[in-house]
């Protein structure tokens, strides 16, 4: 890999659905050459897939909020399961400390809250915190990964 691989990764990342002209216009490759380098990320496993984000400015009523499950009294693939069953889950990382899960969620209001955090209370220890702002939002460090 090298600056160039660097350079692509750094684009896709802030715009995956830029066409191989303008990113080879970008990296002054040609298209091919853009093509062939892509295509390589993918088959080593650096791009694992092309992806959207959904600005939740757009929605009118939101709120988005995390969660800390602990003392969780399921099996981990049972409380995955239910955490990957309900709709207002965004992601759920397994963290290690006094806590056992993390969960980002989003609902339209508090009742659907409310509603979200008993079925969860059902089986663990929570703790919420709703989200004010969004201050960083998806930042890459390719240092982290190599380059």
């Amino acid at each position: 890999m090298d600056k160039t691989d660097r350079k692509l990764l750094e684009i896709l990342h802030e715009n995956s659905r830029i066409s191989i002209v303008e990113l080879s216009q970008k990296v002054n490759l040609s298209r091919p050459s853009v093509k062939e380098r892509i295509n390589k990320l993918i088959e080593k496993g650096i791009i694992t897939n092309f992806t959207i984000q959904i600005s939740s400015e757009q929605f009118k009523e939101n709120i988005t909020f995390f969660t800390e499950l602990s003392q969780v009294r399921l099996p981990v693939e049972k409380t995955l399961n239910l955490l990957r069953s309900s709709p207002y889950v965004n992601e759920v990382y397994i963290v290690s400390g006094e806590v056992n899960y993390l969960v980002k969620a989003t609902v339209s209001n508090t009742t659907e809250m409310k509603d979200v955090l008993a079925k969860w209370m059902q089986f663990s220890n929570i703790k919420s915190s709703i989200v004010l702002e969004t201050a960083i939002d998806n930042q890459l460090n390719l240092d982290l990964i190599g380059f």
